[in-house]
């Protein structure tokens, strides 16, 4: 009897860690980067678990990482599609979830911002495929298609998977279009741990879905909570920081950081919405991005002084940053590696200047943020303005940043909380992060880890 007791719990583990194994849904086609579907992945690289959701803190946003193949062998395009034509789009799997709502969007810019062309408020994914248009002035050239999913029922999760395609040139005259494409919105992103949160038991309604809008729900409809802002559309510039929230002003010491490559940042806009989440991972690969300290994970300097002085006897060195620290990772098509700068002079005193006033609370009360769309877009370009410099950098006020891209200026973003900018053009966005301070004596720290963090890549 004992024995069969426990052949009988060792068989319902075992079928229960083979159900979570092949648990959840993945997009079949397009076929997505390091996909068993993918004619294209190498073979050594496959993720046969596809099917996963994104990591609940945002370090695999966007594609769990995979947006790295574009543009190399593994990640040629697996589909060509034609402005104005309409196609569709499969998944596989068997856990649903009950559903949930669904995007289909477009990237340029290898996965820094994703612009959506169709979203699914409810049902989704249980049908398995979904007709979808490719808008008619949709750009010709390589471009990563995603599809993210927000599931109705179990675990507050968001799955994402990305393809490499080709936007081919349109067969004829493009027609009218219901809305130009760089006034069309960025995807939306929660549940990955950046402050917004979709509700169990609802299919989310998206703040933005964009014009081409297909709702088949069959269960209660709700909007995201937490700190998600507005998928706004790329178009909007100028997103402020919030109806008056943030209660406390304080001054922090803040160095700049350098990289040796520049990052090209999410493109969602409004406060904090998905896409911009700040995190220094303490262990493990960075899968592709830049990685800043937080607001939360800082110990302000005096009210009194403008700047934190760190001073060293003749015996010990006095990094402005501690060498290790994690480094800072920048991705392109693969990691590149760089690190922070450091000062290591003896019997010296580091002086560390402090930026502006930063407001680091988000309480709601009497506080000194913006309303949403009334940020200051004062150097700023109109989006969709032609530019020469590809790559080059436009900081906005120290509070807000734009890139040129495919010869024309994206829409103005905001800056994570917690890091400003050094207003201007520039090949690089010269970050200003704020660092913690720590140790038995007043020197600089390494960075601490959090959940909710910014995963700005290329």
């Amino acid at each position: 009897m004992m024995y069969n007791t426990f052949t009988t719990g060792l068989v319902a583990t075992l079928l229960a860690g083979a159900q979570i194994a092949s648990a959840h849904i993945e997009m079949s086609f397009p076929p997505p980067f390091r996909s068993k579907f993918n004619p294209n992945a190498d073979p050594g690289s496959i993720d046969y678990s596809m099917t996963a959701p994104l990591k609940d803190t945002g370090a695999d946003y966007p594609c769990k990482g995979y947006h790295v193949d574009f543009g190399t062998a593994s990640g040629k395009s697996t589909a060509t599609f034609v402005p104005g034509q309409t196609y569709n789009m499969t998944t596989a799997g068997t856990a649903t979830h009950g559903g949930g709502s669904c995007q289909l969007s477009l990237s340029y810019d290898k996965g820094a911002s994703f612009t959506v062309i169709e979203s699914y408020i409810g049902n989704c994914p249980l049908a398995g495929k979904y007709d979808f248009t490719i808008p008619a002035d949709t750009q010709p050239g390589e471009a990563i298609f995603a599809w993210t999913w927000h599931n109705r029922i179990g675990n507050r999760e968001m799955y994402m998977n990305c393809a490499a395609v080709t936007i081919a040139s349109p067969n004829n005259k493009r027609g009218a279009v219901s809305a130009a494409f760089s006034t069309r919105p960025q995807i939306f992103v929660a549940n990955i741990g950046n402050g917004c949160k979709t509700d169990e038991n609802f299919d989310v309604q998206y703040p933005q879905p964009g014009p081409n809008v297909v709702e088949a729900s069959g269960a209660p409809v709700k909007g995201p909570e937490g700190s998600c802002g507005a998928s706004a559309p790329a178009g909007n510039a100028g997103s402020g920081s919030g109806s008056g929230s943030g209660s406390s002003v304080s001054s922090v010491a803040a160095a700049p950081v350098t990289t040796s490559a520049p990052a090209q940042t999410s493109a969602a806009a409004g406060g904090n919405p998905g896409g911009v989440f700040i995190t220094v991972p303490s262990d493990g690969p960075n899968q592709g991005g830049i990685f800043l300290p937080s607001a939360t994970d800082i110990v302000n300097a005096p009210s009194s002084s403008a700047a934190a002085v760190v001073s060293s006897s003749a015996s010990v060195s006095a990094p402005a940053v501690a060498t290790s620290a994690p480094a800072v990772a920048i991705t392109t098509q693969a990691p590149v590696q760089t690190t922070l700068q450091s000062i290591t002079k003896p019997s010296t005193t580091v002086v560390v200047s402090a930026p502006a006033p930063i407001a680091t609370g988000t309480t709601p009360g009497n506080g000194t943020g913006n309303g949403s769309g009334s940020g200051s877009t004062v150097g700023a370009y109109a989006v969709g303005a032609a530019c020469t410099s590809e790559g080059a950098w436009n900081c906005v006020g120290g509070s807000s940043f734009q890139r040129c891209a495919s010869g024309t200026w994206s829409a103005v973003m905001q800056m994570a909380a917690g890091t400003s900018c050094s207003a201007g053009e520039s090949a690089q966005l010269k970050m200003i992060a704020k660092k913690h301070l720590t140790g038995n004596g007043p020197k600089l720290g390494r960075y601490q880890r959090r959940r909710s963090h910014a995963h700005l890549s290329n």
